[in-house]
């Protein structure tokens, strides 16, 4: 499957000249903060199995205007939602990125897909005229959001509410649901995983990674810059629906033993690499559920560098658009035209260390 960069997407959905089910075009920013509250709403409660889209800057006749300096921030952004008053303080996922097309800048507010629908609000939002009632839930149906006098239709509600609690979806979705719950997972005398509401879902430590006779993967052999002659190994965890294999994923012991996590997944940056998880990767999902369920550090933050006291969390990438983003900004940075790996482990840990490096300047320059 092709994936595509974020321009790319906002191209393809510009070339469209309409909106849609999960994308809605506006010349600037909302200035009433009720509106703003109800278009995210009403696209975060659409039917559509994938990421919504606000995007600022695009006019009625689909072409480009200048966007104003009254810009919202992500932060301003996620504390509108926060004091909203969302039902069980449960609001939607949302994340504020930058792309450039054709040299017009345009905002794009992305609001991730979540099983906890409906999202509705507990206490009215009013600002001027615009009023978003409580206990309302709001949809968006083709190009068009539920009015806000109106409620989303019995038929539409009872499919969200059936998402929510895991009745559309298929085992693999339901077992990243129920990973969520870290606290209402037990153990059996063999040390199996089971869930208490639904024990048919279970996973199981397997076979060491060596056993599978395969070289142990890199960052189980220490903590990147460190060796250790005994502690580090890796092993499997597997998960099962009944008797069903789902999924499996490979856990790491380092640091001589004394840390582990889920091992992180890596890409080529010219003679380097790059080590990281996707945040919305079931592998990240099943090292969350182990620091939830065991109540421990998560040790992929903090870590040691090899030379100098300066420490590194292992970088979480919101998506595989942004991940792409990433690689393009740091080859672009490194001038670096294709990818040789090097197999010398010093080499390759400095050049790790000046990814990291590059990954916090884009992270500084995508908040501001």
């Amino acid at each position: 499957m092709v994936t595509l960069h974020l321009p790319d997407i906002i191209i393809n959905l510009i070339n469209q000249a309409k909106e849609g089910v999960y994308w809605d075009f506006k010349q600037e920013h909302h200035a009433n903060t009720a509106a703003l509250v109800h278009d995210i709403m009403c696209l975060a409660n659409a039917d559509h199995d994938g990421d919504r889209y606000i995007i600022y800057g695009v006019t009625n006749n689909y072409g480009f205007c200048p966007l104003k300096c009254n810009r919202r921030t992500q932060a301003n952004l996620i504390d509108t939602l926060r004091s909203t008053g969302f039902a069980e303080g449960i609001y939607p996922d949302i994340r504020l990125e930058q792309c450039s097309i054709n040299g017009n800048v345009l905002d794009i507010l992305i609001i991730q897909n979540a099983a906890n629908k409906p999202y509705y609000l507990v206490k009215e939002k009013k600002e001027q005229s615009i009023i978003v009632r409580a206990h309302h839930i709001y949809t968006r149906t083709m190009d068009s959001n539920t009015p806000l006098n109106q409620s989303a239709s019995p038929k539409q509600i009872e499919k969200m509410w059936k998402e929510r609690f895991g009745l559309t979806q298929t085992p693999l979705e339901k077992l990243r649901l129920y990973l969520n719950d870290a606290e209402n997972w037990a153990h059996d005398d063999e040390g199996k995983f089971y869930y208490k509401y639904h024990p048919e879902f279970t996973i199981q430590s397997t076979e060491a990674f060596a056993e599978q006779g395969c070289e142990t993967p890199e960052w189980a052999r220490g903590e990147i810059g460190y060796s250790y002659t005994s502690g580090n190994n890796t092993y499997c965890w597997t998960f099962y629906y009944h008797n069903t294999k789902l999924f499996k994923c490979v856990y790491c012991k380092f640091d001589g033993g004394k840390k582990d996590i889920v091992n992180p997944d890596w890409s080529a940056v010219g003679s380097g690499r790059i080590y990281y998880y996707l945040k919305d990767s079931f592998e990240y999902c099943f090292h969350n559920f182990m620091i939830n369920h065991f109540n421990k550090s998560d040790h992929s933050k903090n870590l040691k560098r090899a030379t100098s006291p300066q420490n590194f969390d292992i970088p979480v990438f919101e998506s595989e658009n942004q991940l792409q983003d990433f690689l393009s900004f740091s080859k672009m940075k490194l001038d670096i035209k294709s990818n040789k790996p090097t197999l010398d482990n010093k080499e390759q840990n400095r050049l790790f260390y000046e990814l990291l490096d590059i990954y916090t300047e884009f992270q500084n320059q995508k908040e501001t």
